[in-house]
């Protein structure tokens, strides 16, 4: 029999927040294409750690917005 790993991901009831990564030499002038991301999950799993926003700011010269929302019984009762 096959064995098979799982390493659980880190869960919080502190659910509400947005990562937001800026290119580095970026300046406050500068007019930059925004990039907002919804995880997707069907309001039941998902979390916005598992996407990081750096190398679209720092190879593609974006701002990335990710945002992270309340799942389940914390937030979406069906």
């Amino acid at each position: 029999i096959m064995s098979l790993q799982y390493t659980p991901t880190e869960v919080s009831e502190d659910c509400l927040y947005l990562n937001v990564y800026a290119p580095a030499e970026a300046t406050r002038g500068d007019k930059l294409p925004v990039m907002v991301w919804i995880h997707g999950g069907g309001l039941a799993m998902g979390a916005a750690s598992q996407f990081d926003g750096a190398p679209l700011a720092a190879y593609e010269n974006i701002v990335t917005v990710i945002v992270q929302y309340r799942l389940g019984i914390l937030g979406f009762l069906r």
